[in-house]
């Protein structure tokens, strides 16, 4: 989500591209949302790499709006990505939107096709979502929810991403309830990056500011089937604007294959254009 400066929506970081294909599903209906976002754009675009910050206090690479990592190669070497997590609890009140993903592109290249799950505060209310997103320079997309595929606090969930360099299928798992959701699209993006991202969503055009979800792990972490072997060197962290540092992504564990991002602070919502 070449290193250089990215600002959503008037940028090439990440963006989108028109999605043709079909959704399978296997869930419950979905309950009803605590506050419907039906009226907002919600988008995954990596925003102001870093720009003005360089790097956070333990040596992560800064942007506004990704902490995680994310790991770059020639055309054709990331094709798929997979890592698993717990949905949050979110701890505050204020207006917030916040997303786990994982996703192929986006981090060098102006494509991204990712999966994940939301964990917003909306007029006071927690909403929790599962979503996937698929970006092209040429097409901004925002999210799509899996509206059949209720995913909660503490479910343990398995995301993951194939491309074939014609297609994307991005697909979740709820392990705690068995159920999972997919869609498949067209998809013709480079496979230069592969990411496993803590997010400041994107909002309308905003980055939103950080509610609490204390910390995530990412674990059982694959790139193309195999141990991605993550470093230090490709961690990311959250810095607003006014240089305030939002998150603190660990160093991998020792398999090389996990870490976990902290949240620190909520940060200022960024205009991104």
């Amino acid at each position: 989500m070449t290193r250089m400066t990215f600002r959503v929506a008037a940028v090439t970081a990440v963006a989108a591209m028109a999605t043709i294909g079909m959704s399978t599903a296997s869930a419950h209906p979905s309950a009803a949302a605590a506050a419907p976002r039906a009226n907002s754009a919600v988008a995954h675009r990596i925003v102001g790499f870093g720009k003005h910050f360089g790097h956070a206090t333990n040596g992560a690479t800064t942007d506004y709006n990704w902490a995680g990592y994310a790991q770059t190669g020639a055309n054709g070497s990331a094709k798929t990505t997979s890592a698993t997590w717990t949905v949050p609890t979110l701890s505050t009140k204020y207006n917030g939107y916040s997303s786990t993903w994982v996703g192929v592109d986006g981090f060098n290249n102006s494509y991204l096709t990712q999966t994940g799950t939301e964990a917003d505060v909306v007029n006071g209310q927690v909403q929790y979502d599962a979503w996937w997103e698929v970006i092209t320079p040429s097409d901004e997309a925002p999210e799509t929810l899996f509206s059949t595929l209720t995913v909660k606090p503490g479910d343990s969930i398995t995301a993951s991403v194939t491309t074939t360099g014609s297609k994307s299928t991005m697909k979740l798992v709820d392990n705690t309830t068995g159920k999972s959701a997919s869609h498949t699209a067209s998809y013709k993006g480079p496979g230069s990056s592969a990411e496993w991202i803590q997010e400041d969503t994107d909002v309308n055009g905003d980055i939103s500011a950080a509610p609490d979800w204390h910390s995530i792990t990412f674990s059982n972490i694959l790139r193309n089937g195999a141990n991605p072997d993550l470093q230090s060197s490709q961690s990311l962290d959250i810095v607003d604007q006014n240089g305030t540092q939002e998150t603190s992504t660990s160093a991998p564990n020792s398999a090389g294959n996990g870490f976990t991002t902290t949240w620190l602070a909520t940060g200022t919502p960024t205009p991104v254009d």
